[in-house]
């Protein structure tokens, strides 16, 4: 299969985490995910708590663009400059699979990179969040919703990309297809590379 680097963006919900999960398993190769906090603490400085408040939240307003005017380096703006070292030494050591953090964005310039984007509709990742993260069924809407713009926002001021546009990806999936039949065709996609 050759050194591979393979991301997988996603909606709320959408099971990206567990098709990158086995994905990786298949593979016989590493899985970044929520190891990616830990990693990033240790970059920045910041402890894990602060990294999972600031991680995909709206990175403007007020005190954002007085710190940035004053040239102290809002916390986002730390957090993306450790991300893309994290994940470039993440790429650096091998094969592996990312989960998020802009990934696609970040080693979009590797020429071992395949960029893949998850979605499903609301329904479907309603249930799906509930089975997986216990979530109250009475917030899914309004917290997918959330979830969501947060992923957006925060993709779309850190990269010159647009969360979620079909041209950044080599591929996506409608996960309601099924997580095996997803994790199938994405395997036979890498290897057939």
């Amino acid at each position: 299969m050759g050194n591979k680097i393979i991301t997988i963006s996603r909606e709320y919900g959408s099971g990206g985490r567990q098709i990158g999960e086995e994905l990786a398993k298949r593979l016989g190769i590493d899985f970044y995910d929520k190891e990616i906090i830990t990693m990033l603490a240790q970059e920045s400085g910041l402890d894990e708590q602060t990294i999972k408040n600031w991680a995909e939240k709206e990175v403007s307003g007020y005190f954002y663009g007085i710190n940035a005017a004053r040239g102290i380096i809002p916390i986002p703006d730390r957090i993306f400059g450790a991300r893309r070292k994290v994940l470039n030494d993440i790429a650096d050591k091998g094969s592996c699979v990312i989960v998020g953090s802009c990934g696609d964005y970040i080693l979009k310039d590797r020429d071992n990179i395949k960029k893949f984007f998850i979605y499903a509709p609301k329904e479907a990742r309603a249930k799906r969040a509930l089975e997986v993260y216990g979530d109250d069924l009475a917030a899914f809407p309004n917290l997918i919703k959330r979830k969501d713009q947060e992923r957006r926002d925060y993709y779309n001021h850190f990269t010159s990309y647009k969360f979620g546009d079909y041209r950044n990806y080599d591929a996506c999936f409608n996960s309601e297809m099924g997580i095996d039949r997803v994790v199938d065709i994405i395997e036979f996609m890498v290897k057939d590379d």
